[in-house]
Protein backbone atom coordinates (compact mmCIF):
# COMPACT_ATOMS: atom_id res chain seq x y z
CA UNK A 1 0.00 0.00 0.00
CA UNK A 2 1.52 3.32 -1.10
CA UNK A 3 2.00 6.18 1.33
CA UNK A 4 -0.33 9.20 1.09
CA UNK A 5 1.12 12.21 -0.73
CA UNK A 6 2.75 15.07 1.12
CA UNK A 7 0.14 17.81 1.47
CA UNK A 8 1.35 21.34 0.79
CA UNK A 9 0.01 24.82 1.47
CA UNK A 10 1.36 27.63 -0.72
CA UNK A 11 1.27 31.07 0.93
CA UNK A 12 2.39 33.66 -1.63
CA UNK A 13 0.89 37.08 -2.27
CA UNK A 14 1.64 37.28 -6.00
CA UNK A 15 -0.98 35.24 -7.82
CA UNK A 16 1.28 34.56 -10.82
CA UNK A 17 3.98 33.01 -8.61
CA UNK A 18 1.40 31.26 -6.42
CA UNK A 19 -0.26 29.60 -9.41
CA UNK A 20 3.09 28.73 -10.98
CA UNK A 21 4.22 27.04 -7.76
CA UNK A 22 0.96 25.13 -7.54
CA UNK A 23 1.27 23.87 -11.10
CA UNK A 24 4.95 23.02 -10.62
CA UNK A 25 4.54 21.08 -7.39
CA UNK A 26 1.39 19.30 -8.54
CA UNK A 27 3.44 17.76 -11.32
CA UNK A 28 5.72 15.87 -8.93
CA UNK A 29 4.70 12.43 -7.67
CA UNK A 30 4.00 12.22 -3.98
CA UNK A 31 3.17 15.91 -3.63
CA UNK A 32 -0.33 17.41 -3.38
CA UNK A 33 -1.16 21.10 -3.08
CA UNK A 34 -4.14 21.21 -0.71
CA UNK A 35 -4.46 24.96 -0.31
CA UNK A 36 -3.22 28.37 -1.40
CA UNK A 37 -3.30 31.78 0.26
CA UNK A 38 -2.42 35.35 -0.62
CA UNK A 39 -2.44 37.12 2.76
CA UNK A 40 -1.25 36.41 6.29
CA UNK A 41 -4.78 35.93 7.62
CA UNK A 42 -5.78 33.68 4.73
CA UNK A 43 -2.65 31.57 5.14
CA UNK A 44 -3.30 31.06 8.84
CA UNK A 45 -6.98 30.30 8.25
CA UNK A 46 -6.41 27.83 5.41
CA UNK A 47 -3.42 26.25 7.10
CA UNK A 48 -5.35 25.73 10.33
CA UNK A 49 -8.18 24.09 8.39
CA UNK A 50 -6.25 21.75 6.08
CA UNK A 51 -3.24 21.12 8.39
CA UNK A 52 -0.74 20.38 5.61
CA UNK A 53 2.48 18.46 6.03
CA UNK A 54 4.42 21.45 4.68
CA UNK A 55 3.58 25.15 4.37
CA UNK A 56 5.59 26.99 1.73
CA UNK A 57 5.50 30.58 2.97
CA UNK A 58 6.59 33.77 1.23
CA UNK A 59 8.61 35.95 3.62
CA UNK A 60 6.86 39.17 2.61
CA UNK A 61 3.14 38.52 2.98
CA UNK A 62 0.62 41.40 3.07
CA UNK A 63 -2.26 41.62 5.53
CA UNK A 64 -5.84 41.09 4.43
CA UNK A 65 -7.82 44.15 3.20
CA UNK A 66 -8.72 46.34 6.13
CA UNK A 67 -5.65 45.29 8.12
CA UNK A 68 -3.08 47.51 6.38
CA UNK A 69 -2.16 49.27 9.60
CA UNK A 70 -0.77 46.05 11.10
CA UNK A 71 2.73 44.97 9.97
CA UNK A 72 2.69 41.46 8.55
CA UNK A 73 5.11 38.92 7.21
CA UNK A 74 5.57 35.24 6.53
CA UNK A 75 7.18 34.95 9.95
CA UNK A 76 3.74 35.69 11.45
CA UNK A 77 2.27 32.85 9.42
CA UNK A 78 4.96 30.47 10.69
CA UNK A 79 4.41 31.46 14.32
CA UNK A 80 0.62 31.12 14.03
CA UNK A 81 0.75 27.75 12.26
CA UNK A 82 3.16 26.39 14.85
CA UNK A 83 0.47 27.13 17.43
CA UNK A 84 -2.56 25.98 15.44
CA UNK A 85 -1.11 23.10 13.45
CA UNK A 86 2.03 21.90 15.29
CA UNK A 87 2.65 19.02 12.87
CA UNK A 88 2.94 21.39 9.90
CA UNK A 89 6.53 22.10 8.84
CA UNK A 90 7.09 25.60 7.50
CA UNK A 91 9.54 26.45 4.73
CA UNK A 92 10.18 30.15 4.09
CA UNK A 93 10.70 31.45 0.56
CA UNK A 94 12.35 34.85 0.25
CA UNK A 95 13.58 37.13 -2.50
CA UNK A 96 16.63 38.01 -0.42
CA UNK A 97 19.39 36.33 1.56
CA UNK A 98 18.85 38.15 4.85
CA UNK A 99 20.52 36.81 8.02
CA UNK A 100 18.11 38.81 10.19
CA UNK A 101 15.10 37.33 8.39
CA UNK A 102 16.54 33.83 8.73
CA UNK A 103 17.03 34.26 12.46
CA UNK A 104 13.46 35.57 12.84
CA UNK A 105 12.03 32.70 10.78
CA UNK A 106 13.88 30.04 12.76
CA UNK A 107 12.91 31.68 16.05
CA UNK A 108 9.26 31.56 14.95
CA UNK A 109 9.54 27.83 14.26
CA UNK A 110 10.38 27.58 10.56
CA UNK A 111 12.20 24.41 9.46
CA UNK A 112 13.81 25.97 6.43
CA UNK A 113 14.67 29.12 4.48
CA UNK A 114 15.23 29.24 0.72
CA UNK A 115 15.53 32.07 -1.77
CA UNK A 116 13.39 32.32 -4.88
CA UNK A 117 16.26 31.63 -7.28
CA UNK A 118 16.27 28.04 -6.01
CA UNK A 119 15.77 25.51 -8.80
CA UNK A 120 12.55 23.45 -8.95
CA UNK A 121 14.51 20.28 -8.20
CA UNK A 122 16.13 21.86 -5.12
CA UNK A 123 12.77 23.19 -3.94
CA UNK A 124 11.08 19.80 -4.18
CA UNK A 125 14.00 18.12 -2.42
CA UNK A 126 13.79 20.74 0.33
CA UNK A 127 10.05 20.16 0.77
CA UNK A 128 10.61 16.43 1.16
CA UNK A 129 13.39 16.98 3.70
CA UNK A 130 11.46 19.56 5.70
CA UNK A 131 8.50 17.18 5.84
CA UNK A 132 10.71 14.74 7.77
CA UNK A 133 11.78 17.43 10.21
CA UNK A 134 15.18 18.04 8.64
CA UNK A 135 16.23 21.72 8.51
CA UNK A 136 17.00 23.19 5.09
CA UNK A 137 18.80 26.54 4.71
CA UNK A 138 20.09 28.27 1.59
CA UNK A 139 23.80 27.41 1.32
CA UNK A 140 25.08 30.95 0.72
CA UNK A 141 22.96 32.38 3.52
CA UNK A 142 24.15 29.66 5.90
CA UNK A 143 27.73 30.55 4.97
CA UNK A 144 27.11 34.22 5.74
CA UNK A 145 25.73 33.28 9.15
CA UNK A 146 28.65 30.95 9.87
CA UNK A 147 31.24 33.58 8.93
CA UNK A 148 29.49 36.48 10.61
CA UNK A 149 30.88 38.14 13.72
CA UNK A 150 28.75 37.11 16.71
CA UNK A 151 26.28 39.82 17.69
CA UNK A 152 27.14 41.33 21.10
CA UNK A 153 23.81 43.13 21.36
CA UNK A 154 20.76 41.97 23.27
CA UNK A 155 17.41 41.72 21.40
CA UNK A 156 16.29 44.93 23.15
CA UNK A 157 19.40 46.81 22.03
CA UNK A 158 18.94 45.58 18.47
CA UNK A 159 15.30 46.69 18.51
CA UNK A 160 16.22 50.16 19.74
CA UNK A 161 18.86 50.57 17.02
CA UNK A 162 16.35 49.50 14.37
CA UNK A 163 13.88 52.11 15.58
CA UNK A 164 16.67 54.69 15.73
CA UNK A 165 16.92 54.40 11.94
CA UNK A 166 13.35 55.69 11.60
CA UNK A 167 12.97 58.16 14.46
CA UNK A 168 15.01 61.24 15.29
CA UNK A 169 14.41 61.53 19.02
CA UNK A 170 14.66 59.23 22.01
CA UNK A 171 11.11 60.25 22.92
CA UNK A 172 9.80 59.00 19.56
CA UNK A 173 11.57 55.66 20.01
CA UNK A 174 10.29 55.34 23.57
CA UNK A 175 6.72 56.07 22.50
CA UNK A 176 6.87 53.54 19.67
CA UNK A 177 8.39 50.80 21.83
CA UNK A 178 6.27 51.70 24.86
CA UNK A 179 9.33 52.18 27.04
CA UNK A 180 10.52 55.04 29.20
CA UNK A 181 12.98 57.49 27.69
CA UNK A 182 15.49 56.49 30.36
CA UNK A 183 15.30 52.82 29.32
CA UNK A 184 15.76 53.73 25.67
CA UNK A 185 18.80 55.88 26.51
CA UNK A 186 20.30 53.01 28.48
CA UNK A 187 19.83 50.59 25.57
CA UNK A 188 21.35 53.09 23.14
CA UNK A 189 24.31 53.74 25.45
CA UNK A 190 25.01 50.02 25.78
CA UNK A 191 24.70 49.50 22.02
CA UNK A 192 27.12 52.34 21.33
CA UNK A 193 29.62 50.94 23.84
CA UNK A 194 29.35 47.35 22.58
CA UNK A 195 29.82 48.33 18.93
CA UNK A 196 32.72 50.65 19.72
CA UNK A 197 30.86 53.52 18.11
CA UNK A 198 31.00 57.23 18.96
CA UNK A 199 27.25 57.82 18.65
CA UNK A 200 24.03 55.99 17.84
CA UNK A 201 24.25 56.73 14.11
CA UNK A 202 27.68 55.11 13.90
CA UNK A 203 26.38 52.22 16.04
CA UNK A 204 23.57 51.68 13.52
CA UNK A 205 26.03 51.62 10.61
CA UNK A 206 28.33 49.18 12.37
CA UNK A 207 25.47 46.88 13.39
CA UNK A 208 23.98 46.95 9.88
CA UNK A 209 27.37 46.16 8.28
CA UNK A 210 27.62 43.03 10.44
CA UNK A 211 24.03 41.89 9.67
CA UNK A 212 23.04 42.37 13.31
CA UNK A 213 19.98 44.41 12.40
Amino acid sequence: MSEPPLSILIAEDQSLIRNALKELLSGYPGLEVVGTAGTVEEAVSVGSAVRPHVALVDLQMPPAPGWEERPSSGVEVVAALRRRSPATRCLILSAFREPRALRAALAAGACGYLVKDTSPTELVAAIRLVATGEPVIDDRLAARIALATPCPLTPQEVAVLRHARDFLTVADIARTMRLSTGTVRNYLTRAIRKTGARNRHEAMRIAASHDWL
